[in-house]
């Protein structure tokens, strides 16, 4: 499929351009040699839902495994749809964002940019156990319940039906509803289908639902790509990032660290500080024995070219399929040096 490789190099190479290192005067982060140990710098960083991926962050951000020395964290709650608004107003310092997502708050004057990996793709199209569902195309006409449409989720979900001929919000009947109130929709048998992500996904697959695709597979098989499918990463004001550089790259060097402690050893969602923070209870004894490979799976632990030319992929076909109405006209992401 072709690409306008010319102008989305452009801002891959801008985003490429690394932030210059500034004396922060913060401790651990750089500040005058000899002087008095500065108090710690303050942090809002995004407290993710119960039952969200990004839940088991806070429970993981130990000393043990990262480093934040130097900072005074403080985990602020959100609510859905509020998260972009407290990022842009200041309230939140650190958020999620998607490749998409980010194009269109620039798209809107925001200056929100990505500088580190949250989640690869987890959207799958799941069905009970006795749908005669085989493949996405046989739920043409069905009711499927998704998650908002705001949600880069549901805007890959858009692009890799597109890729098939498929149109999701005209050739289905789609509902949108956050995560879990689309989970009971399905589990009461109000929908035929479900876009779900994870950990939802895992549930219902214990209970003995069917996964018939998976947006990643969709769109790796019609496109040729063989990297995963980046969904999410965490995302910052581009002047909040060039104002404290050093302290931003700590924080992206932690959230790279917890990652790959989740891929060296998935194991560690069994903890129960871990699986309840995903949402799942104890009895919930096949769901959580599924948890180590499917959450290791999406959870991403590189920050690199790779990544960037999959969000330039991402561009182009968001903007073919019209997911998207325009190019960037500013890097959508930038790599800061040490955070990897």
């Amino acid at each position: 499929m072709p690409h306008d490789g010319l102008k989305r190099r452009t801002f891959i190479q801008a985003g490429l351009a690394t932030v210059g290192l500034a004396a922060t005067g913060v401790a651990g982060l750089g500040g005058p040699a000899g002087a008095q140990t500065p108090k710690p710098f303050p942090i809002n960083l995004m407290a993710p839902n119960k039952g969200s991926t990004s839940a088991i962050y806070p429970a993981l951000m130990t000393p043990d495994l990262v480093d934040l020395s130097g900072l005074d964290i403080s985990w602020v709650g959100t609510a859905p749809g509020q998260m972009q608004v407290q990022l842009l107003s200041g309230a939140l310092n650190v958020g999620g964002y998607g490749a998409l997502g980010v194009a269109e708050a620039q798209s809107k004057g925001a200056d929100v940019i990505l500088f580190a990996p949250l989640s690869l793709n987890h959207g799958s199209f799941i069905v009970p156990a006795g749908s005669p569902a085989r493949k996405l195309e046989d739920l043409k006409g069905k009711r499927i319940a998704t998650v908002p449409v705001n949600t880069d989720t549901f805007r890959q979900a858009e692009v890799a039906a597109a890729l098939y001929g498929l149109n999701l919000r005209k050739d289905f009947q789609v509902s949108h509803s956050p995560g879990l109130a689309s989970l009971a929709l399905f589990e009461r048998g109000d929908v035929d289908a479900i876009l779900a992500i994870e950990p939802n996904s895992t549930r219902l697959i214990a209970r003995g639902a069917r996964e018939i695709a998976r947006v990643e597979d969709l769109w790796n098989a019609a496109t040729g790509n063989k990297e995963p499918l980046f969904l999410v990463g965490w995302a910052a004001r581009k002047s909040w990032i060039d104002a404290n550089p050093q302290v931003a790259a700590k924080v992206a060097k932690a959230y790279l660290q917890i990652n790959r402690v989740v891929r060296n050893d998935p194991s560690i969602l069994k903890r129960p500080e871990l699986y309840t923070a995903l949402g799942l209870r104890e009895d919930e004894t096949d769901a959580i024995a599924l948890l180590p490979e499917r959450i290791a799976r999406v959870t991403p632990v590189e920050w690199n070219q790779g990544v960037f030319d999959n969000i330039g992929q991402q561009i182009d076909l968001a903007l073919k399929f019209g997911t998207l109405e325009a190019r960037p006209a500013q890097p959508l992401f930038t790599v800061l040096p040490g955070a990897s």
